[in-house]
């Protein structure tokens, strides 16, 4: 083993593995491979379906449809419309993680906190 190799365990099953370019071992890698194929197929067939729909199809947890939205991963696969909560104030939205109106509410607190004028240098 090289001085740059590093254990790790995998983050889905915790086998003690060499860490190459991912956090997963290839088994659980392969099996996150199918999960994210089987979610893409159904949404491209599916538009706009719920969590609910899409977890009961590719028969996984809610958490782990939210994580592949929350990834980014299947926008960039071509699948736009998926209904899912905004992450701050849980409205249904159909892309990225946040809602139009938290979005507002976030640029809006961000330009207060660059107004408040910052105290001189000692």
């Amino acid at each position: 083993m090289s001085q740059d190799s590093k254990l790790i365990s995998c983050r889905v099953c915790g086998l003690i593995m060499v860490k190459l370019a991912r956090d997963v071992c290839p088994k659980c890698f392969q099996e996150e491979e199918l999960l994210f194929q089987k979610v893409k197929n159904f949404l491209k067939a599916n538009p706009g379906a719920t969590l609910e729909e899409v977890s009961k199809h590719a028969a996984c947890d809610i958490d782990h449809v939210e994580a592949l939205i929350r990834s980014g991963r299947l926008e960039r696969a071509g699948v736009k419309r998926v209904a899912h909560p905004c992450q701050l104030c849980q409205a249904i939205i159909f892309d990225g993680v946040v809602c139009q109106e938290c979005k507002k509410t976030l640029k809006e607190q961000v330009k207060l906190l660059k107004d408040i004028p910052k105290p001189p240098p000692k």
